[in-house]
């Protein structure tokens, strides 16, 4: 058996002993399809929830539009009639969620046709259904508004068609894929966390934990290359993080047909074909993920001096998912050479069923693989250099 592979074996071993550090590397992938789910369904179900359920308005002023408030009630509101001093404080102070104000200038306006401005009091800061009670509640006033137009220009022998001498049809050319995606937005960043977090702590154990531990030494001392040792760790930090992504795709595949997309027209689902191409643009990531754990590391004197300098330098390569999406920044062969960014991307058009562009692909898996490869030869010459090791 050669150098490279008893290496790969015995890190993958030792560190399969260990069920702490199994745990820890494997905590994102396991629990992260369950609390991503988890989250977008309270979203989607407490914030947007259903157009038709039933919402408290309170309202100052209901006796100036008995008419109003009739057509609110057959609507399924729950009226609640109030007279506040001060509407504002009572939304502010949370005493009331949504306040509907009727000046008592309504009636004699509305009898001589004159326009009546209504108050619609609301807090958007809060979490909760504030802000879908308040366009449900706008959207109903506006179409009582939009009725006695109608019934105003009839009366006065003008065609109704008049008012309303546009009319907009939106065609949405969004698959419902892609609109589900632009709310499970952090999803391409969660991949490539757990792509980074599985191999996390193998790399600081087969490192700075091997140095501080002492036994790097006497495993310098076996008739064992450098590059074989170097690249068994990278190879043993690989398999992790190919494992943490299976485990997750697996997860989000099962957990994500519950997130109650339908509720805004949405459908999302990952099957194995998606989850395998995933993998395969993951895989250069994989590699570079490894390798820049295990310099990185390799530099540490102390596990706890490891763990420090990984939790900082894990970030970097979320960081350009965070400004494009942020930018909404299209797909490009320049953005392809942006390692991590280049396979959300890909990772993207893949849930989204689009097709991938062949050449954006091996652009990414080319660049990505390079610096990989790189990482790789530097971490073999540091462990060439006897002081950085002993």
């Amino acid at each position: 058996m050669s150098g490279f592979l008893v290496v790969l074996l015995k890190e993958c071993r030792d560190n399969i002993r260990d069920r702490r550090t199994i745990l820890a590397s494997f905590s994102l992938a396991l629990l992260g399809p369950a609390l991503f789910v988890g989250l977008m369904s309270m979203v989607l179900n407490v914030t947007l929830g259903e157009s038709r359920d039933s919402f408290r308005l309170a309202v100052v002023g209901s006796e100036h539009a008995p008419k109003l408030m009739a057509h609110l009630a057959r609507r399924a509101v729950t009226l609640a009639p109030v007279a506040l001093e001060d509407p504002r404080a009572a939304v502010a102070d949370g005493h009331e969620d949504l306040v509907l104000v009727i000046d008592p200038e309504y009636p004699e306006r509305f009898a001589a046709g004159d326009v009546n401005a209504l108050t619609l009091i609301y807090d958007s800061s809060k979490m909760g259904s504030a802000r879908r009670n308040f366009m449900n509640a706008q959207q109903m006033i506006l179409g009582y508004g939009q009725q006695l137009a109608v019934l105003r220009a009839q009366l006065r022998g003008i065609d109704p068609a008049i008012l309303a001498p546009l009319q907009v049809a939106g065609v949405d050319t969004a698959s419902p894929a892609a609109r589900a995606l632009s709310i499970l937005g952090t999803l391409p960043y969660l991949l490539v966390l757990v792509v980074f977090m599985g191999g996390f702590y193998l790399a600081i154990d087969a490192t700075a934990g091997e140095r501080e531990h002492g036994s790097m030494e006497p495993l310098l001392s076996q008739p064992i290359s450098r590059s074989a040792l170097v690249l068994g760790k990278i190879a043993a930090a690989s398999v992790f993080s190919g494992a943490s992504l299976v485990l997750f795709l697996t997860g989000l595949s099962i957990s994500l047909p519950f997130v109650p997309l339908h509720k805004v027209g949405m459908s999302l689902a990952i099957d194995l074909t998606t989850c395998l191409a995933i993998f395969a643009v993951s895989l250069p990531l994989i590699a570079l993920g490894a390798a820049l754990l295990t310099v990185v590391a390799t530099f540490a004197k102390s596990y706890k001096e490891a763990q420090t300098y990984l939790t900082v330098v894990i970030l970097v390569p979320t960081m350009p998912l965070i400004v494009t999406q942020l930018l909404d920044v299209s797909a490009s062969a320049a953005l392809m050479l942006t390692p991590s960014l280049s396979q959300a991307m890909l990772i993207t058009d893949l849930i989204k069923g689009e097709p991938l562009p062949w050449s954006h692909v091996a652009i990414s898996a080319s660049s990505t693989a390079l610096l990989a490869a790189l990482l790789a030869w530097l971490a073999v010459m540091m462990y060439r250099r006897e002081r950085m090791l002993v």
